[in-house]
């Protein structure tokens, strides 16, 4: 009788244990280890890393800037490190995942620890958590079946929610400034906008007729739709905190912050300059190979600006 009561409560011991909550109230099977990569014990790069801080600056020191406008397409093979994996593998997130992540849209009563969008490019307005969910998705109407008859008896309202991968390329606003404090000639980042790629589908009807102002038609059925802008100070801490694939040497350890803030290791294509009109190369350059090389003299003006800076 003893060893019969000792095992029931052996049982229940082994099955509490089993079914209880994690601490962030789940009751999922958790991992029982870290993810297998390497023969030794990785180290995440979100232990030990934080944003690497940018030097004061005065307003007073700043003799000269100049604001840039350019798109990074993650087509581009030397931009694949900022697309893949398109899935989560292990530690490896792409940099769309990473922002979805921060956004944290499946939550929308969460409001801590999660990065905003903003609607303006001056990053003043940000969206509303519920905003947010509409902004991230695609309403599309399908048709409603009759089982019995085959007709259509009316339509119903599907919500397609966007995935990472579906983040083709990427709007980034930067200052180059020259600071005399320093004698240095810097770059720094001010905001960056996600664009998101997807296909209409053929069979349903657009929760809106027309392209909004935030999309265009691309060809056929593809549509390129504006997210939001992300003031890119407040996502540095995401970036430092998740390593990114290194194509050279895996041993060597990159986050994303370094890889795009530091080292500045991608291609991309200057699509506007401060000017008085406020207006983008395409719009008084209509031959696609005349606005790559009106971009690519923007870029040898500034390196021209700095070279003449110094006197031998």
């Amino acid at each position: 009788m003893k060893k019969f009561a000792f095992l029931s409560a052996l049982l229940l011991a082994v099955s509490f244990s089993f079914a209880q909550e994690d601490e962030t109230g789940s009751t999922l099977e958790q991992p029982v280890r870290r993810p297998v990569e390497t023969v030794w014990q990785q180290v995440d790069v979100g232990d030990f890393s934080d944003p690497v801080a940018f030097p004061p600056v005065r307003q007073a020191d700043v003799i000269y800037y100049w604001t840039i406008w350019r798109t990074i397409d993650l087509r581009e093979k030397v931009n694949h490190p900022l697309y893949f994996p398109t899935e989560t593998r292990g530690t490896w997130r792409s940099l769309g995942q990473l922002i979805f992540d921060a956004l944290d849209v499946m939550h929308p009563e969460n409001t801590e620890n999660v990065l905003p969008l903003y609607m303006d490019e001056m990053c003043t307005l940000p969206y509303s958590r519920e905003e947010l969910q509409g902004i991230l998705s695609n309403v599309t109407s399908m048709p409603e079946i009759d089982l019995e008859t085959g007709e259509a008896i009316g339509t119903q309202e599907i919500i397609i929610q966007f995935e990472p991968k579906e983040i083709i390329s990427y709007n980034v606003k930067e200052v180059w400034y020259f600071d005399k404090q320093y004698s240095t000639f810097r770059c720094q980042i001010l905001e960056i906008e996600p664009i998101i790629e997807y296909e209409k589908v053929n069979n349903s009807t657009s929760y809106y007729d027309e392209p909004q102002e935030d999309e265009e038609d691309v060809k056929g059925n593809l549509i390129k739709k504006r997210v939001g802008y992300i003031y890119y100070n407040e996502l540095r801490p995401f970036l430092a905190k998740q390593e990114v694939f290194n194509v050279k040497n895996n041993a060597q350890r990159l986050s994303y912050d370094d890889l795009i803030t530091m080292k500045r290791d991608f291609s991309s294509l200057i699509y506007k300059e401060s000017n008085v009109y406020d207006r983008d190369i395409a719009d008084y350059i209509a031959n696609s190979r005349d606005q790559r090389i009106a971009s690519e003299q923007i870029t040898d003006k500034l390196r021209k600006f700095e070279s003449d800076l110094w006197e031998f």
